[in-house]
């Protein structure tokens, strides 16, 4: 074949994979409707085009109610309700597609060289896995499609005297669309910055020359910034408006809000020394050096707003998860400007610089590339699960996610028109936002620069998490607080705030199910309600699942063991094996049933079926350090401990060298009356956890209890002596 044939062949090549890549981003984008803020946009949307009202201040909470609130997002708002109130909920997911669509292709025009074409196909493929974390149709993709168009017209047409009035009307949809719009300005600073340098300061001769901008195009940049300036204050609020994101981001290193780093996923580091050399946030760290080794392949031809650009999108993406994908669009397009001068006879040795083995070469990439992504979406395609209340399989892809909200018990909330002040869950409450407002008034949601970090720890947190009835019983009555929804979808209702609630005497259980449960207090307005719905949960007992009807369909029984965790968590024992029993005829090897049983059995002093079930969840999932811990507590309590200590090996053999399985050696040791073993296995636990001291008392009374009358029992601080000796000794 001809020279001319394998170069043509690499170019139709090279499209196909791009287009792959293309049509790859577009089916990630038609991911099912996940997440949790959308309700909440959907229901200010909703207000906002009812009212014509923009509100300063907060309608939604009542323990914030009245505070200012500088709602930066309700353009966005009034968009996605029009979408969804004219085209539903796949409208939603078609809107979300055309934009994630716009934004690749402005990339594509960005970065795309003809000689460079797998290069482009495949950074373009890094940035949508970094990107399609983002794909919950969340005021993230316009911003991001606003970043995008902004180095596009400031790339491509700054040149042209209309590209400033395009900017500044981009500007003004990004001030009402998402708190990220100062990127507007700060990029036209970047750009004026680096234009500066090269004029003003002594660089290397060829970094002076590249990019560099002609003195027109030098003074629109500098009229161009007043003005984005100008148009960050064209919102409801005006200045205020337009300093809100600025204040929050240099307000989110106060201690009070350093919390929500520790409590919220997207909020957290995406690179921590524990996490460097992981496969953690992989396609990031990727696109990191790839980029940056860009720049050393580049060295001579460097554009010094490039540099500037990709370290301050580097230093803003390393603060926080959430920000990784910008950083991921700038270090694209470092990239590829930084390869589009990297000649392939530097990278190659000589032999292998032949233009046809060069095109052959590329042919070979793309085709591996283009198989890949179509392996890859054609097993993502068959993700679904199973829907509970059709009996078939939901894709995960379209319609509405029936595993991410609790909607069965908001349903319960809107069919009986339930109102009042709620306490709820973090993570419920823009769902009970968007499904029950005005009815319902929650305690917290997403908005957390709203509530503040001292808000979060101090109260939220001390209730969900501790079930502080002092804390709960003084807010309640300080915020009026009738009811209380606890989301177990998705998660676990913590056992303390469970038990709280169960006991107090004026509030009554009017909703128990896998997903939630919901509690009012007994007044006037919910007295026709618990009137009707009461439940006692002694006498509870829940609808089976129709097996004939199911089939031979294969399931995960996750209801009826989230129903039995509520019910194991406030004693009702009985209830549970009821309910595990249910969920073993629907999957007679389900992990979590057994693991349930064995800890049931274990509270209810049957030892022998504790074991038993703990034994089967084992050898479901051997590699389990959780129940392997439990099954050698079972051991134990059987006096076996010679068993107990073979299944502790084990667990070390799976490097769980925790202080749990320091203690259980420690114990099993003494209660064989092997007090140097049980002493050295109870050094190394008090190493790792010295404040546990709940269990250096229970093995030194075995020890103690072990010991000849005669012999003189030595105290706890005798003890921790004689092991503090051993120890030197050692």
């Amino acid at each position: 074949m001809s020279e001319k044939f394998w170069q043509r062949l690499n170019y139709i090549s090279g499209m196909l994979a791009i287009g792959v890549v293309f049509s790859f981003t577009a089916f990630l984008a038609s991911l099912e409707i996940k997440d949790l803020d959308l309700w909440l946009h959907l229901k200010m949307g909703q207000y906002i085009s009812e009212t014509k009202l923009v509100p300063s201040s907060d309608i939604l909470s009542c323990s914030i109610s009245g505070k200012p609130w500088v709602n930066h997002e309700w353009l966005f708002q009034v968009v996605v309700y029009q979408v969804w109130h004219h085209f539903g909920f796949d409208g939603l997911i078609n809107m979300q597609i055309i934009v994630v669509f716009l934004t690749f292709l402005l990339l594509l025009f960005l970065g795309y060289n003809k000689d460079r074409q797998f290069l482009t196909a495949f950074t373009l493929l890094i940035v949508l896995y970094i990107y399609q974390t983002r794909f919950t149709i969340r005021p993230d993709i316009y911003s991001l499609l606003f970043f995008v168009g902004f180095i596009f017209t400031l790339s491509w047409f700054i040149n042209r005297k209309w590209s400033v009035w395009v900017l500044v009307i981009i500007q003004v949809l990004w001030a009402n669309m998402h708190g990220y719009f100062f990127f507007g300005p700060v990029i036209v600073l970047i750009g004026m910055c680096s234009e500066f340098l090269k004029r003003r300061v002594p660089l290397p001769s060829q970094w002076n020359q590249i990019g560099r901008l002609t003195d027109e195009e030098y003074s629109r940049l500098k009229v161009l910034f007043p003005l984005l300036l100008l148009a960050c204050c064209i919102n409801p609020l005006t200045f205020k408006g337009a300093w809100y994101p600025l204040g929050v981001l240099f307000g989110l290193g106060h201690d009070g809000a350093r919390i929500f780093f520790t409590h919220i996923t997207e909020l957290q580091r995406p690179i921590t020394a524990a996490t460097l050399w992981t496969n953690q946030n992989g396609p990031f760290k990727a696109m990191i050096v790839l980029s940056g080794v860009s720049f050393i392949f580049n060295r001579r031809q460097i554009d010094i707003s490039a540099i500037f650009l990709w370290i301050f999108f580097l230093l803003f993406a390393l603060v926080a998860i959430r920000n990784m994908v910008f950083f991921a669009v700038a270090a694209y397009l470092v990239f590829m400007a930084n390869v589009t001068t990297i000649n392939w006879q530097t990278i190659v040795p000589f032999r292998f610089s032949h233009n046809k083995f060069k095109y052959v070469t590329g042919i070979l990439l793309k085709g591996v590339l283009i198989f890949w992504i179509i392996d890859f979406g054609t097993r993502l395609a068959a993700n679904g699960y199973f829907d509970f209340d059709t009996y078939n399989r939901k894709s995960e892809f379209w319609g509405v996610s029936k595993r991410s909200f609790p909607y069965h018990a908001v349903d319960f909330l809107v069919k009986n028109e339930v109102k009042g002040n709620f306490f709820n869950d973090f993570n419920s409450g823009a769902y009970l936002i968007g499904r029950c407002f005005p009815n319902i008034k929650v305690y917290m949601d997403g908005r957390t620069e709203e509530y503040g970090g001292d808000f979060f720890e101090q109260h939220y947190q001390k209730i969900w998490h501790e079930g502080s009835q002092k804390i709960f019983l003084s807010d309640a009555s300080k915020y009026n607080i009738t009811g209380a929804f606890l989301n177990n979808n998705n998660q676990l209702i913590p056992p303390k705030v469970l038990k709280m609630f169960y006991g107090l005497p004026d509030w009554k259980i009017v909703y128990f199910d896998y997903d939630a449960v919901i509690f009012v207090k007994n007044t006037p307005l919910n007295k026709p309600l618990i009137d009707k719905f009461a439940i006692d949960l002694k006498k509870w007992e829940s609808k089976p699942v129709d097996l004939l009807r199911l089939g031979t369909k294969r399931m995960e029984p996750f209801p009826i063991t989230d129903r039995a965790y509520l019910l194991e968590t406030l004693g009702l024992y009985d209830s549970v094996l009821k309910e595990l029993q249910e969920a073993l005829k629907i999957s007679p090897d389900d992990f979590d049933s057994y693991k349930l049983l064995g800890e049931t059995y274990g509270l209810k002093g049957d030892q022998q079926r504790a074991f038993e079930n703990f034994r089967l969840a084992t050898v479901l999932r051997p590699y389990d350090t959780a129940v392997r811990i439990n099954l050698a507590k079972a051991y134990e309590n059987l006096k076996d401990y010679r068993g107990a200590i073979g299944q502790y090996e084990r667990l070390l053999e799976m490097d769980c060298k925790t202080a749990k399985v320091y203690y259980g050696f420690s114990r099993s040791y003494a209660l064989l009356g092997q007090e140097p073993m049980a002493l050295r296995f109870l050094s190394k636990a008090k190493g790792l956890d010295p404040e546990d001291k709940v269990d250096v008392q229970r093995i030194h009374d075995i020890i103690e209890k072990n010991k000849k009358p005669k012999k003189e029992i030595l105290s706890v601080s005798a003890l921790k002596n004689k092991l503090n000796a051993m120890v030197k000794n050692k």
